[in-house]
């Protein structure tokens, strides 16, 4: 699912937000007395904001140019928001301690975000630098975007609370509509409508 060909509307639809959503992230935390923490909370319904419209992208059944142009987009600057996050969190908070992440937030959730990280930016690594349609990068990519999206559901709805709650239902409804349109699109395709004759 890539392309190389992005117009200036589809850059400046999706870089803008971006800047607009890290700048407000950044300096809204400044009202706070904890202000790393508020930016690591921040940075992550920044990231959050532009995932969503990306995991949508993917699984719906069209492909056409501007889909993949704008799936590319809203997935690279996801992630690269979801790193300032990683950098409050990992770095800051957690005192760039390995050890620290997995004592306070225990193993299953600390390998869990730390998968995410790593197989995240091994994905848009490969969406950018790979064009060619290899079959495993599309196992790969599918498992990805399984695997994220449960991992952020848990994380959003399950273990915070807040607005992130929010955050976390949109991805939800967002990624059953896509998943509805996909099956309906897949079942037309393999049950095309029976045109009757009539005769006179």
């Amino acid at each position: 699912m890539n392309s190389r060909n992005f117009t200036l509307g589809q850059v400046t639809a999706t870089f803008v937000p971006s800047g607009l959503l890290l700048v407000a992230a950044l300096m809204a935390a400044e009202t706070s007395l904890d202000v790393p923490t508020q930016r690591m909370i921040y940075s992550v319904w920044a990231s959050m904001a532009l995932l969503i419209p990306a995991l949508c992208l993917f699984w719906l059944p069209t492909r056409s140019p501007a889909q993949k142009n704008y799936w590319l987009l809203c997935w690279t600057f996801a992630y690269l928001l979801y790193l300032v996050h990683f950098y409050y969190a990992v770095v800051v908070h957690y005192h760039a301690s390995i050890g620290e992440v997995f004592r306070e937030q225990g193993a299953r959730i600390a390998t869990s975000n730390f998968i995410d990280t790593i197989w995240w930016g091994l994905d848009v690594i490969l969406a950018w630098a790979v064009t060619a349609d290899h079959k495993w990068i599309r196992i790969e990519r599918y498992a990805l975007n399984v695997f994220l999206p449960l991992t952020f559901f848990v994380a959003s709805v399950v273990i915070f609370k807040g607005f992130v709650n929010v955050l976390g239902y949109a991805m939800t409804a967002g990624l059953l509509i896509s998943w509805a349109v996909r099956i309906r699109a897949w079942w037309v395709a393999r049950h095309p409508p029976v045109l009757e004759v009539h005769r006179v």
